[in-house]
């Protein structure tokens, strides 16, 4: 436990530097395929260790930035609010958001591990397992967030500036004060910068800063669990299609195989049936239908859009059309010196798109 206690006050006295040599390591991964034999192995171990080794970096920063000055919390977004809420009501939401996470980040490197190892044959039993337990996760999320939309990632993100906590380091006790009844934290208004020798005497650019800190929005007040409407019939019916979804696409893949139009035209025929779906029962149930949707909401709606982008990248509409186009580009550019570099990045992933499932899914 000390071991893990020195690592955690590693942690909060390098936050930021932390914080950059992840990004840096992060960034690293998305060009290492290609560069040597068994490079897109590592990229990937890199890849899901990083995000691993960032959840437990994530609770670090949120325990340390409990402590913070009231001035400097971080207001967090309505996806942390709402994700944090469920996770502290219930240990089974909080369990089966954490197994999915860890799936969602592991996915593509057991799926490597295991064609690796064992051939396709058992990497696409693996894939199977996978997606279905996947399936049980979100069904369980569904259920304790009393039939709500699943929102992606289930858990927090990291919303903490670690640059804060490194201030807070070197910061004074006299800029806080304790309320004798309330016993609640409180800033000290010596602690806010005057500037005398302006012009209109106006207080500097921190005490705007403050003030903007504190600027309470509709979605702030509201109860976290609101940030999300509740689905019934149509709506319950879209996610449930949503959530089969990956698994019903896996298994017609294994039957009809990669080359067939059938499980690329079910997948799509699904999507765009949840959409359908999804915008009636907003119609019927929400006074002006989808504008009037929570911002948590419309982020999670334009999310799901923005991964239709990927059957472009799928079966036989890859193989017809997609990897031409690419071959064409990256011959185009080949003698182009900053696209060239682009068009590399491309011909390394290629392979990546073609045999690995879950890069494309």
């Amino acid at each position: 436990m000390n071991i893990l206690r020195k690592y955690d006050d590693f942690i909060l006295n390098n936050a930021s530097q932390i914080s950059s040599i992840e990004s840096s390591l992060r960034t690293l991964t998305y060009v290492l395929p290609g560069r040597f034999a068994d490079a897109e192995f590592a990229s990937e171990a890199l890849f899901a260790a990083l995000n691993l080794i960032g959840l437990y970096h994530d609770s670090i920063l949120v325990r340390a930035a409990e402590n913070l000055e009231p001035s400097k919390k971080p207001i967090p977004s309505p996806h942390n609010r709402y994700t944090r809420y469920w996770i502290n009501s219930s240990k089974t939401y909080q369990r089966a958001s954490f197994a999915l996470t860890f799936l969602q980040y592991t996915d593509v490197l057991m799926e490597m591990g295991i064609q690796k190892r064992w051939g396709k044959q058992v990497k696409w039993r693996l894939i199977t397992m996978i997606e279905l337990i996947k399936v049980i996760c979100r069904i369980i999320l569904l259920y304790k967030t009393q039939e709500r939309t699943i929102v992606n990632p289930a858990i927090p993100r990291r919303e903490i500036d670690p640059s804060i906590l490194n201030q807070e380091n070197f910061s004074s006790s006299s800029k806080t004060w304790i309320g004798q009844h309330t016993g609640c934290k409180r800033d000290n208004l010596s602690s806010i910068n005057y500037n005398p020798n302006s012009n209109n005497n106006y207080y500097t650019s921190d005490i705007n800063n403050y003030l903007m800190n504190k600027v309470l929005y509709f979605e702030d007040i509201r109860n976290p669990s609101e940030l999300v409407h509740r689905l019934h019939g149509i709506g319950r019916l879209a996610e449930l299609l949503y959530i089969l979804r990956p698994l019903v696409y896996v298994l017609a893949l294994q039957k009809y195989g990669n080359r067939s139009w059938k499980p690329w035209s079910l997948s799509i025929f699904i999507e765009l049936s949840t959409r359908a779906l999804y915008n009636y029962f907003y119609r019927k149930n929400i006074p002006g239908g989808c504008r009037f949707l929570s911002t948590l909401e419309k982020e999670e709606q334009k999310r799901r859009i923005r991964l239709l982008f990927f059957y472009i990248l799928r079966g036989p509409f890859y193989e017809k059309f997609t990897r031409a186009k690419i071959n064409n580009f990256c011959h185009s550019v080949s003698n182009k010196p900053i696209l060239s570099l682009f068009g590399g990045i491309l011909r390394d992933y290629q392979p990546l798109w073609e045999n690995i499932y879950f890069y494309s899914k």
